[in-house]
């Protein structure tokens, strides 16, 4: 009874954690904006006609030229001067390529796959040019190198069954969570796994693995790595890890069923203690697990120069820090400009016409004041009454502002990309071309611990032969 009970909670587990890494599975995408990838459609397909594709394959919320509107008017100012409405028609060039050639189109990140659905039928029914920057792919070679490294464990390993099952949730979370530290963590698992498969079935096994450093070391930053990535990756590899165990207490609940049927059982003369998990064999094995992490930096780098490429190069809006804009290049409004225009909007029935206003962005601490009288004893005097002051609260109040607003307006696209991003025309093929910073970091720890592992070793054989 306490067999099935064991059995039913284990394979419970294993079912759950295969559940959640097909429902929460997750595909790297190289995007320009935050949160939008950008289509693109040649002017000669009007508007409206591509918003009836988008709708036909369910793109909601597209930020597109012909849904803009006056994001505030002021009941006294309905109307601005000129200077002060320059924001209006500036932020219309988000809508086209630099050549006046292509329409743009910002779709949120959840429509992509419908997006390139919707697009490919563009093509096909009017021939009419036009793809998309962020577009999806599932990169097969990530999760096919962990595969690989999995299969050369099973054929090196002398107890391959006890290695299949211990990695095979880790396997399975490489296909689901397809990202390069991912799959760099997975084979830091998979080496754990390898090593500690050795001593399975012997006396002792547990508290030699408590202790051990071989085996302690990789699971560990494997596990840390991914959930360094988000809260999925954390939940799953944490599920990953429970499913190991669960998987391991079935085998180890069969074997144990198939001894009792068994006339006779073997009993191992030595006990895991007596088992180093490191010796020359697993140390080469421990240094093959370096080529694929290798290959899978290489391929980080280069993809992450390559990515986030049109099938069309064109120039279009790309956010950039201030620090790498060109002195020749366009800048486009941001959040910055909105948040200037909206201060001057706001401010401009309290402002005296006699005064020549710059129209541009306010300085902080920049107060509206208004003058009130009142009567103190017999006399009247004057005060001023503050109205507003262009702060950080005052830009908190636009921001919810921009999220009240009832259309798909490009000032919800400027509040996803900050106040510190400007806004330029660049090649799509020059956009956000920068290594993912954290990736890379999680790599190179990857890389580093079968290193450390080795050297581990190293020291404590050259210790024996002294």
């Amino acid at each position: 009874m306490k067999f099935n009970k064991t059995a039913v909670i284990s394979l419970a587990v294993i079912v759950v954690t295969f559940i959640l890494c097909i429902a929460l599975r997750a595909v790297p995408v190289s995007r320009i904006w935050n949160s939008y990838s950008v289509a693109y459609v040649e002017k000669s397909l009007p508007e409206e006609t591509v918003l009836s594709y988008f709708r036909k394959y369910s793109v909601e919320n597209v930020i597109s030229l012909g849904g803009q509107k006056v994001p505030f008017v002021s009941d006294f100012t309905p109307v601005l001067p000129q200077r002060d409405s320059t924001y209006l028609s500036d932020r219309l060039s988000y809508f086209l390529d630099l050549s006046d050639s292509y329409c743009l189109y910002y779709i949120p990140k959840r429509n992509d796959s419908s997006c390139v659905k919707a697009l490919e039928e563009i093509v096909r029914n009017t021939n009419t040019p036009c793809g998309i920057d962020g577009k999806q792919q599932y990169p097969w070679l990530v999760p096919l190198i962990v595969l690989a490294v999995y299969i050369a464990f099973i054929f090196l390993s002398s107890k391959k069954k006890v290695f299949a099952f211990s990695a095979a949730s880790i396997l399975l979370l490489s296909f689901s969570q397809v990202f390069y530290p991912v799959a760099a963590a997975a084979i830091l698992y998979m080496l754990s796994c390898y090593l500690s498969s050795r001593i399975w079935g012997r006396r002792k096994a547990m508290s030699v693995l408590k202790k051990s450093l071989y085996a302690i070391i990789p699971i560990v930053v494997s596990v840390l790595s991914i959930m360094a990535l988000s809260v999925s990756c954390a939940v799953l590899v944490l599920l990953c890890c429970a499913s190991s165990v669960c998987a391991l207490v079935l085998l180890d609940s069969y074997e144990k069923y198939r001894d009792s049927k068994s006339s006779f059982k073997f009993v191992r003369i030595f006990g895991a203690p007596q088992m180093p998990l490191m010796y020359p064999n697993t140390a080469k094995h421990t240094l093959f697990c370096l080529v694929p992490l290798f290959v899978l930096l290489v391929i980080f780098l280069l993809s992450s120069r390559i990515s986030a490429k049109a099938e069309t190069d064109i120039s279009i809006p790309v956010p950039v820090h201030n620090a790498v804009i060109k002195e020749d290049e366009k800048v486009l409004p941001g959040l910055k400009e909105f948040y200037g225009w909206f201060w001057n909007s706001k401010s401009y029935p309290y402002k005296n016409l006699n005064e020549i206003s710059s129209g541009g962005e306010p300085a902080e601490g920049e107060t509206v004041t208004v003058p009130r009288y009142e009567i103190v004893g017999d006399k009247i005097v004057e005060s001023e009454s503050l109205v507003m002051v262009y702060d950080e609260n005052f830009r908190n109040g636009v921001d919810k502002e921009i999220d009240e607003l009832e259309y798909d307006a490009v000032e919800k696209l400027m509040k996803k990309q900050g106040p510190d991003v400007s806004v330029v025309y660049r090649n799509s093929g020059e956009s956000r071309g920068q290594t993912d910073g954290l990736g890379l970091i999680l790599i190179l720890v990857c890389i580093f611990v079968p290193v450390f592992l080795l050297l581990i070793y190293v020291l404590k054989s050259g210790r024996k032969s002294r």
